[in-house]
């Protein structure tokens, strides 16, 4: 039996990133098999969802032409009803049927001045998550034509909502189905979710976010517990981010992270913010209970004598750093 209060770690690789399990307070026996279970459930999400894979259901969506009608499993409806509702929150920023803008940019090397404006215009008109008539009673899926009145496909592309949804899928069944009450899930770079805490006296798990803009505001490091942060930003993949409204990169912030009650949430919302103005990102944690941002403004340093180098708003549980 393993001592008391001892973190469990284990790695797996998925959806194009490494997944990371920590569990506290359990025998090793009992946190493998989890972990297993969890880590397998994510591999399943994975085949359902993603837009690389010729038998998902992504995949089925894309074959779709007005008027047909596909059946879905629950979790891909769900995951469809949690992206409209986080497309509605944030006027369309957030938009995972941003598919063709992604497409056009892999082919030009994610270059957005090698894409004429009749291209972009082209695959803007193919986005938009109204194109969806989504019948959750039954699990199906139809498509509209687009904004042009062609019938071009609607081409999802869940990227870190998809991650989130796993881990608070993972979340649902670690807690129900394992008893388990203290543990960190993550997917990769971009999403934390967090129950209970790590056996140290404190509350919570502490997660470092915001980078050198969080030490330039001096916030300290985040204690999460019950909830999940998100964070998107350009230093590790660069111009990755598009506004699907404008079909453009999403670069009106340096960094953005966000606060929720589930990562599926939390992910959506900092890959929104990036291309949302600050009264826009306020309305939208309005509009979504429970939710807040952190939100870097890229400035230079002697700046921050004038003004706080970091918004917030909303919820979100950062600590001040003492003196």
């Amino acid at each position: 039996m393993d001592a008391p209060g001892l973190v469990l770690k284990f790695e797996h690789r998925a959806m194009a990133t490494v997944f990371e399990l920590m569990i506290a307070g359990e025998e090793r026996d009992i946190a493998e098999s989890a972990a297993f279970h969890a880590f397998s459930l994510v591999d399943r999400i994975e085949l359902q969802i993603s837009r690389f894979l010729n038998v998902s259901e992504v995949a089925m969506i894309a074959q779709l032409a007005p008027g047909q009608v596909y059946r879905v499993n629950k979790e891909t409806m769900d995951l469809l009803l949690k992206a409209t509702e986080v497309c509605a929150a944030t006027g369309g920023a957030f938009d995972v049927t941003v598919g063709p803008v992604m497409d056009a940019l892999r082919k030009v090397n994610n270059r957005w001045t090698a894409l004429t404006d009749e291209e972009r215009e082209d695959v803007v008109a193919r986005c938009g998550m109204s194109r969806l008539v989504l019948d959750p009673d039954h699990f199906l899926v139809s498509v509209k034509a687009d904004r042009l009145g062609r019938p071009t496909p609607v081409e999802l592309d869940f990227g870190a909502i998809g991650k989130g949804f796993a881990l608070d899928l993972a979340r649902e069944m670690l807690v129900n189905e394992w008893e388990m009450g203290n543990f960190l899930f993550h997917g990769g770079t971009s999403s934390v979710l967090a129950v209970g805490d790590v056996g140290d006296g404190k509350p919570g798990w502490p997660v470092t976010i915001g980078g050198d803009w969080r030490e330039r505001a001096k916030f300290g490091a985040l204690r999460l517990a019950n909830g999940a942060v998100g964070g998107s930003g350009f230093e590790e993949q660069g111009l990755h981010v598009v506004d699907a409204r404008k079909g453009v990169a999403a670069t009106r912030h340096a960094g953005a992270w966000s606060y929720a009650p589930d990562a599926a949430t939390a992910d959506a919302l900092s890959t929104a913010f990036l291309g949302m103005e600050w009264k826009e990102i306020v309305t939208a944690c309005q509009a979504l209970p429970g939710t807040g941002a952190f939100v870097a403004r890229d400035q230079a340093v002697w700046l921050d004598k004038v003004r706080s180098p970091v918004r917030i708003c909303g919820t979100f549980p950062q600590e001040k750093m003492t003196a």
